[in-house]
């Protein structure tokens, strides 16, 4: 049960998961059925015998996060891994895929409409707000938390990976934010702000100017061009552009392609 918690807490934290148990056993091997392991790109949990046996488990585990794929069972020959005994061992691999993490700044109607949208899509969505009010857990049932804190505070809880859409309260905020997801290293598959075309162009030339290259990653004026102006309207057209760029879809409508000088 500890390994299927802490597999559980990895996938919660945005980590790619696959469980592999011991299914079957022939000879003298040394695992038993029900023995189990979890395996990420950052580490293990758990054992499935230990030794040569274990190691190979972890390749294929490993090869199955990287290539994708669905569950399958492998049987193995431990003689044949150099190892002493003499049978072989049955394995079920069953990949678990952690839920996109969308990290939303601002709590105001824009949020409020965005997070059942992005929930429904598949997200995992936290929305970080610095008014106790517009990061109150009831206002956001759909939504896996919400954080109350500087924006400064908000932003070093990012993960890696993550989306983010940034609208606050004010244009200082936005900003700050902004600036600091587009220093994230690796860069993020997206940084979505809100904003008017006049805001949005000062806004990137001051990154430049600073020294910060916004970079195709950076979706400003965030949304797609599908018309509309209510908090709704624009949600959708948010969470509309966040599942293209996720699919990796070209030739979309982005306000940022559309309005904003190169």
């Amino acid at each position: 049960m500890d390994t299927l918690r802490k597999t559980v807490e990895r996938l919660g934290g945005g980590e790619d998961a696959v469980l592999v148990t011991v299914v079957a056993t022939e000879g003298s091997v040394p695992p038993r059925v029900g023995f189990r392991m979890a395996v990420t790109g950052a580490g293990e949990e758990g054992t499935v015998g230990g030794g040569a046996l274990e190691k190979e488990a972890v390749r294929l585990a490993r090869k199955l996060l990287a290539e994708g794929g669905e569950g399958r069972l492998e049987r193995i020959e431990v003689s044949k891994l150099d190892m002493t005994c003499g049978g072989a061992v049955t394995l079920f691999f069953e990949p678990f895929r952690a839920a996109q993490s969308l990290w939303i700044f601002g709590g105001g109607h824009i949020g409020k409409a965005l997070v059942p949208m992005a929930a429904a899509a598949g997200f995992s969505v936290t929305v970080a707000d610095n008014r106790p009010e517009y990061a109150d857990r009831a206002r956001f049932p759909e939504a896996v938390r919400t954080v109350c804190a500087p924006y400064p505070e908000s932003v070093a809880m990012v993960p890696k990976g993550a989306f983010v859409v940034i609208t606050t309260h004010g244009h200082a905020h936005d900003e700050e934010v902004l600036n600091a997801m587009a220093r994230f290293s690796p860069r993020l598959p997206y940084v979505g702000m809100i904003g008017s075309s006049h805001k949005i162009a000062k806004a990137l030339s001051d990154m430049r100017a600073a020294g910060i290259d916004p970079g195709p990653d950076v979706y400003a004026p965030v949304g797609l061009d599908l018309g509309g102006d209510t908090p709704g309207e624009i949600a959708l057209a948010i969470a509309a552009q966040i599942l293209g760029v996720r699919h990796k879809k070209t030739g979309l409508p982005h306000y940022r392609d559309r309005h904003v000088p190169k």
